[in-house]
């Protein structure tokens, strides 16, 4: 095969994995200490979108982001999510399935006795690499994307809590994923804060190439960066905003 058809079938390859479904989930309940949780989940989300999850305290909102990093199982119905299979998901994929996603919490969850870039190397040790010297290079390579490279040798709480919330987006990022989990990333974070880590997270993800599914309470980040919404009321998943399918990343030409 010659070189330029090579490229052709690469990119080709890149645009299928780009719009295929990175979540789908049809007719599913969660359960959660024997109590459904919530009900007739069906939805699907393709690898260029930004997906809102909004609803109230407490309406299950981080029960279903624990459904698709495998926390919790999918109690009824069938669901996929980067590829795995959710009612047959076993505990021995889970570590496999995890190296497809990125996570990012409220509350950072760095580990406070170890370096940034430290924090950095644990993941990739935890997640199957091996090679020092490509660890290291990869964990550059995710510092650099959010501008954080001269901290690599700092403690987290020498951080701010916008810097911290940089270093757990690198770190979601360390594994190329396919789909970033994000459960109120900006939950703790002033309101110019919140709005210059959602250009990161957007500019990152179109960078890598990752879809974004993102618990959040805060209205004003979806009304500033929109995507699609869907919304966890009276124990069901409603999607309420069918009309902005547009692709965020262009839309704001980040």
């Amino acid at each position: 095969m010659l070189l330029s058809e090579l490229d052709n079938l690469f990119a080709i390859l890149q645009k299928r994995r780009r719009v295929e479904q990175i979540i789908r989930i049809q007719n599913g309940k969660i359960f959660q200490n024997n109590n459904l949780i919530i009900r007739d989940i069906n939805f699907e989300i393709k690898g260029d979108e930004l997906v809102y999850l909004i609803g109230k305290t407490g309406s299950g909102k981080s029960s279903l982001l624990k459904v698709l990093y495998g926390e919790l199982p999918l109690g009824e119905g069938s669901g996929e999510v980067v590829g795995f299979d959710l009612p047959s998901l076993k505990k021995k994929q889970i570590p496999l399935l995890r190296r497809k996603l990125g996570i990012v919490f409220q509350d950072f969850q760095l580990l406070t006795d170890r370096t940034v870039g430290e924090n950095l190397l644990f993941v990739m040790g935890a997640t199957g690499w091996s090679d020092k010297r490509l660890m290291e290079k990869r964990a550059t390579e995710v510092l650099q994307l959010v501008g954080l490279e001269t901290k690599i040798n700092v403690k987290p709480h020498a951080l701010s809590g916008g810097e911290q919330q940089r270093i757990s987006i690198a770190r979601s990022l360390l594994n190329k994923p396919e789909l970033i989990l994000a459960d109120e990333p900006t939950g703790n974070l002033d309101p110019e804060t919140s709005e210059e880590i959602m250009q990161l997270l957007i500019a990152v993800a179109k960078e890598e190439k990752s879809a974004v599914f993102m618990a959040t309470h805060d209205m004003t980040i979806v009304e500033k960066f929109p995507g699609r919404v869907v919304r966890v009321e009276d124990g069901q998943l409603k999607e309420i905003n069918t009309l902005n399918r547009f692709n965020p990343f262009e839309t704001f030409g980040i």
